[in-house]
């Protein structure tokens, strides 16, 4: 390798951290020191220390490795997943969910709060391996010499003083001050972020010098790429470059996401006004309504249940893994699920240079020759291209010198370039192989041409020298010697130049204008030349050190992505900022910005000038700055920490350890997957696949699309809860039926509502999403606009629901299919609500967009179906106590629908007509489309404080709670008269129990009231009888039994008789009489055992019934439920088929049969209103309807009125006497 010119190399920082890792040992320069006084301040020399030394210092120093700290066990792990408000009021409702006997419900609910621990946990461990992945660089031994002996030592017993030998291949186990280098080149991107190998030599260097440009030390961690080493231990664990990041890194402290920041927020928004209405319930309750203060409790927790978005951070999970698919398919892979939210409001772009904005691949861009300048065309490392002299195809057979300066670009060379399935790679240097493929463009055949002119000998490249050179013969026996290397070092050794006629002389003004040139471009120059040598059969640096003919200069570059450049285009248009921050040369760094669109990339500030400022300039440097070159991982740490002071949401990439502190502190860190470090990919939120910023890009505008669509999951959402919500609150209010059962809430909120809002999570990116300027970090996720929508559509929910309730009501439906009716139109609002926020402020229809998010129209077909089965199937309608609906019902539910979908779409067009009205006042012009300028209508709904906000919302329910309150207390108004009687509270429907056997009762086990579950042994008729007849069943089956055996032998003898005869019988008359005994005897011994077969079959039969009928003394319920009623007493008759009990499956509604008079009973109809109390619960009314009206016994006269009443806390218990009012019309 050859040095090339680094463009006008800044010095950085002095670093802190150099040094013995001794106990108050002094941190020196030592990259600034001579060999020799850095020997003798270390009490050693070139032979290594004495292994008695050795120890001491290990003793003294400590071992040569990082600490190790105690990492969190899994158990705290999983508990701090916990540590979260939200979290906290999911488990509390889960609770009370429990003790409200909704057992389903708080099973739900656990199961989404350990959903989200699991996903926190499994996150956070893949985070805490940052600093094991740094720990893991360090070589685990090292080659020194000890006493004069070469040892192999575990890297960890290295001390501040030993001699370390370096060999190509060697990881640097401590940082070292070089006492001898040949040919050494040491990778350093670990620390620098270059990936370019640094050459190493062993002269002293400034002591300002920056970390990249020390060219005298080897760092711990970094990489021997070619050549040997020889450096004495300058320091060792955490005094190491290395050690001093690890520390750093452990030092920084992660920020929360902004979601996980609003989130929090919210949740004690929703703490506060959960409690705040529940508190105003309860004394309502118990102040108002005289209702017992445990009564009270419980409706109130239920209200809170019913309040809380039980299915809402299961769907947020699910959204934000939704953004991780399609990031992956964008290149962008999220490790921390949280930054996929963060992604979308990122507001500065913290980039390294190498690899992210450029392609990682060293180019041959220009040529220069006495005869001019050519430009190279091309990719990567494939060899091929064409060369350009202003702008036009060039061919370098035209130009001998240009053709002669490819030539020694080729053979004064030792990389190779080949292909790697899709790709080319080099074998080498990558800027000896970026002058392969210069030399391929201008006409030359690689293989063939190294051949023709074979190499002879050569001198390597060495940091004193500053050159390499090779001594090549041809076929015809012409010898050449070709030089190449740094232009200054190479123009010294240069007497002339080669020109279109041949050798002229040398114009060094020329060629230092040119050099100085493409290095302000950013280019790496490289100098070569030639020299001839016919008598020469080997070469030595004497013989090229001057007489050198200079063919030309040939400057380097690793050229930017194209699609880099339309990425940050992007991000202008996105209003996100763009920072290059970068370990290079500022004058490469500075071309590279130009090149890529960076605003003000000549104004680099360098690591030195960042190190010089603090406080205000510093802030004010990081937010007015483009481009940052020679950077250490403190200048990164901090320019991320002076940015996020400033409110920016900041992502940083990186891919060494150097830029781990960094990622670990930015919002969202971003490590290159395929270059990166395992510390830099540990330490990220999010890795690159193709190291591309083009995908940080992509990745942001996904990340809006992510937030866009959690806001409107969010605003669909909470409205549900809402409206239920303040349903149940009117309805305690006004001391009416509850419109829904908490079992038919828990329907819609954890199966209907996830179901369709999870629909939103799939929502298309807005074409505008790369538009809009980022949002701030702090911006709620209840603004003030989504407050006012969810306030709307929770008061529309509310007057829709209790509007069908009535209107069934008032048609004598009963109560149950209100109930379902309203329900029902709850998921058609819903439906119809879910088209509507799709378009938060533009217009819903026409619905052309459904199109682009087929996952809309599949939830709603499901849904539709699943209310189809609520509503017909028989299990359902068991399970939510539904009933079927009429055509006429289906039509008003919908029509419920399409009334909140007008009612919003003429809120938006309002909100439209007065923002157009503002833009126009004010006289504001915008070339953003209009659904860009509706995004953020800030100006309609301004950012207020969130008491603010919570006040004016509670006002608004408040006015419409009372307005409903006012309008339901006048209903009874409507009534001409009261019926007053009572009855006896019974089960609406109930199983019977019946006996299976006669017999007196022995043991009775179930009383009144008990709760029972299908199968419990209930009674027990006394089985002496029966038993006695299972024995003598018992016994006859077994003397019929044995009777059968007996008549089996009977005839097996009768058939080996008759067998015998007729062996021994003959063919005459004679013959058939001797067997016909025989036979007759079998046949008869056939007949009976026939008859003992039949006869045991009996026996078995007669045995199983009696076993039946001793199994039938057993008396089990053959339903879960409750005991209403009890007939049989211990010792009492029993016969079979009587009914012992009545079961209740169903408690939830209870009827009740009274007896009015003549004249009353011809006043009432079905349907009437009734209110019953009961003597337990005198402060409480619970209200019905009229069922059935039937006259009584005559021997009474009169009517007998059915009523059923709602019993949803399962209170009222069969056979409480009832005092019945019921309202005639």
């Amino acid at each position: 390798m050859t040095e090339p010119v680094e463009p006008a190399a800044e010095a950085g920082a002095v670093q802190r951290g150099r040094g013995p890792s001794a106990p108050g040992a002094e941190a020196r320069p030592w990259h600034s020191l001579a060999v020799e006084e850095v020997l003798e301040s270390f009490s050693t020399d070139r032979n290594g220390l004495a292994p008695a030394e050795a120890d001491l210092r290990l003793v003294a120093y400590g071992p040569n490795s990082l600490p190790t700290a105690k990492p969190r066990g899994a158990l705290r792990r999983l508990l701090s997943q916990f540590h979260d408000l939200l979290i906290y009021i999911l488990l509390a409702a889960a609770v009370l969910a429990a003790l409200l006997a909704h057992f389903v419900d708080a099973a739900v609910i656990l199961l989404v709060v350990a959903l989200n621990a699991i996903i926190g946990f499994i996150q956070e461990g893949r985070a805490e391996k940052a600093l094991d992945a740094i720990k893991g660089m360090i070589e685990p031994s090292a080659s020194v010499l000890r006493g004069g002996h070469r040892v192999t030592v575990r890297a960890d017993r290295v001390v501040p003083g030993d001699i370390v030998l370096l060999e190509a291949g060697d990881r640097v186990p401590a940082d070292l001050r070089l006492v001898r280098a040949r040919n050494l080149k040491i990778e350093e991107a670990v620390l620098t972020g270059e990936s370019v190998a640094v050459e190493k030599g062993i002269a002293p260097v400034d002591a300002a010098a920056a970390l990249g440009d020390r060219a005298s030390m080897a760092y711990s961690g970094t990489f021997v790429v070619a050549g040997q080493g020889i450096g004495v231990v300058a320091a060792t664990g955490l005094s190491t470059e290395l050690g001093r990041i690890s520390a750093l890194l452990g030092a920084v402290e992660p920020l929360t996401t902004p979601l996980v920041r609003q989130m929090s927020r919210f949740a004690r928004q929703l703490t506060i006004v959960i409690l705040s209405v529940s508190a105003v319930v309860f004394a309502f309750a118990t102040g108002i309504r005289s209702y017992p203060w445990t009564e009270a409790f419980m409706t109130v927790v239920g209200l809170a249940v019913a309040a809380i978005p039980e299915g809402l951070p299961a769907v947020m999970t699910i959204t934000l893994a939704i953004g991780v698919q399609r990031m992956a398919a964008r290149n962008a892979i999220i490790r921390r699920l949280p930054a996929v939210e963060t992604l979308g409001s990122v507001s500065v772009i913290c980039s390294d240079k190498t690899g992210t904005l450029t392609r990682n691949e060293m180019i041959a861009q220009t040529a220069v020759t006495s005869a001019g300048a050519v430009e190279a065309t091309g990719v990567g490392y494939e060899p091929k291209g064409a060369l350009l002299r202003e702008g036009r195809a060039f061919d370098a057979a035209e130009d001998p010198v240009m053709r002669k300066l490819a030539l020694a670009a080729l053979l004064c060379n030792d990389a190779a370039v080949r292909r790697s399935g899709a790709n080319w790679i080099v074998d080498g240097d990558p800027m000896e192989g970026a002058l392969v493929c210069f030399a391929a463009k201008a006409g030359h055949e690689i293989d063939a041409t190294r051949e023709w002119f074979a190499r002879v000998d050569e001198i390597p490249f060495d940091s004193r020298r500053r050159f390499m050179a090779t001594l090549h013969r041809g076929d015809e026996n012409e010898a050449v010697a070709y030089v190449k290397g740094a232009p200054e070092r190479v123009l010294e050794m240069c007497a002339s130049q080669q020109g279109p006629r041949g050798t002229e002389p040398l114009d060094k003004s020329y060629w230092s204008a040119t050099v100085e040139s493409l290095a302000r471009e950013g280019q790496r120059v490289i100098a070569l030349a030639a020299k001839d040598a016919a008598d020469m059969d080997e070469i030595a640096a004497a013989d090229v050190e001057s007489g050198l003919s200079l063919l030309g200069v040939i400057g380097l570059i690793d050229p930017p992505r194209v699609e880099a450049i339309a990425a940050i285009e992007e991000c202008a248009s996105a209003g996100v900022g763009v920072k290059m921050i970068t370990g290079d040369h500022a004058a490469t760094a500075s071309a590279i910005a130009q090149r890529v669109g960076l605003s003000h990339h000549d104004a680099v500030v360098t690591g030195e000038r960042l190190s010089e400022l603090s406080g205000e300039a510093f802030e004010r440097v990081a937010r007015e700055t483009t481009v940052f070159a020679r950077t250490t991982p403190e200048h990164k740490l901090r320019l991320v920490e002076a940015l996020q002071s400033q409110g920016h949401v900041v992502a940083m990439t990186g891919d060494g350890v150097n830029d781990a502190p960094a990622l670990k502190r930015a919002d969202v860190g971003v490590a290159m997957g395929r270059k990166g470090t395992e510390a830099a990919k540990e330490a990220a939120e999010m890795v690159l696949a193709d190291d591309n910023f083009a995908s940080i890009v992509a990745a942001v505008g996904e990340g809006r699309t992510v937030y866009d669509n959690l806001k409107k999951v969010i605003g669909w959402t909470l409205p549900t809860n809402g409206g239920e919500a303040l349903a149940i609150i009117g309805a305690i209010l006004v001391g009416f039926t509850l419109p829904m059962t908490p079992l038919q809430i828990l329907w819609i909120n954890m199966v209907t509502a996830v179901g369709l809002g999870l629909t939103l999570a799939f929502e298309p990116t807005e074409p505008d999403v790369m538009r809009r300027s980022p949002r701030a970090a702090n911006e709620p996720v209840l603004s003030g606009f989504l407050i006012w929508r969810v306030v709307l559509v929770s008061l529309l929910y509310v007057v829709g629901a209790f509007g069908l309730f009535f209107w069934a009501e008032e048609r004598g439906l009963p109560t149950e299919e209100a109930r379902t009716i309203v329900v029902n139109a709850i998921v058609i609002m819903g439906i119809f609500y879910l088209f509507s926020i799709r378009r938060p402020f533009a217009a819903s229809f026409p619905w052309t967009g459904l199109l682009e998010a087929p996952a809309v129209i599949i939830g709603v077909v499901a849904i539709t179906i699943a209310q189809i089965l609520f509503t017909y199937a028989p299990f359902m309608q068991k399970m939510f106590d539904t009933r079927p609906m009429s055509l006429l019902e289906g039509a008003a539910a919908i029509g419920v629908g399409v009334g909140l979908y007008l009612v919003l779409e003429l809120e938006k067009f309002i909100q439209r007509r007065i923002r157009a009205r503002q833009v126009a006042a004010s006289d504001v012009t915008t070339t953003a489309p209009s659904r860009a300028r509706e995004a953020r209508p800030t100006s309609l709904y301004r950012e207020r404080p969130f008491w603010r906000r919570a006040v004016g919302a509670v006002a608004i329910a408040a006015i419409a709670a009372g307005l409903l309150y006012w309008g339901l207390r006048e209903r009874p108004s409507s009534f001409a008269g009261v019926v007053n009687t009572t009855g006896v509270v019974d089960a609406l429907t109930s199983e019977p129990m019946l006996a299976r056997a006669s017999g007196v009762a022995e043991a009775v086990y179930c009383a009144r009231g008990d709760k029972v579950k299908a199968g419990q042994l209930c009674a027990k008729i006394d089985p002496a009888a029966y038993r006695a007849m299972v024995a003598r069943r018992t016994a006859e089956l077994a003397e019929a039994t044995a009777r059968l055996e007996r008549n089996e032998n009977h005839l097996a003898r009768a058939k080996t008789t008759l067998q015998r005869a007729r062996g021994e019988a003959g063919r005459g008359a004679a013959s058939r009489r001797t067997i016909a005994a025989p036979s007759a005897a079998l046949e008869r011994a056939t007949a009976r055992v026939a008859q003992s077969e039949a006869e045991v079959a009996r026996r078995k039969a007669a045995l199983g019934a009696a076993e039946t009928a001793l199994a039938s003394t057993e008396v089990v319920s053959p339903v879960d439920g409750a005991i209403v009623s009890r007939n049989v007493e211990v010792g009492g008759e029993v016969d079979a088929g009587a009914t012992l009990f009545r079961i209740a499956a169903d408690l939830a509604t209870m009827r009740v049969a009274v007896e009015v008079s003549a004249t009353d009973a011809e006043r009432i109809e079905v349907g009437d209103v009734v209110s019953l109390k009961v003597e337990a619960f005198p402060d409480r009314a619970f209200e019905g309807r009229v069922t059935q009206i039937a006259d009584a016994p005559a021997e009474r006269g009169g009517g007998e009125i059915i009523v059923t009443v709602s019993n949803p806390d399962l209170v009222l218990t069969p056979g409480m006497e009832a005092m019945v009012e019921i309202m005639v019309r």
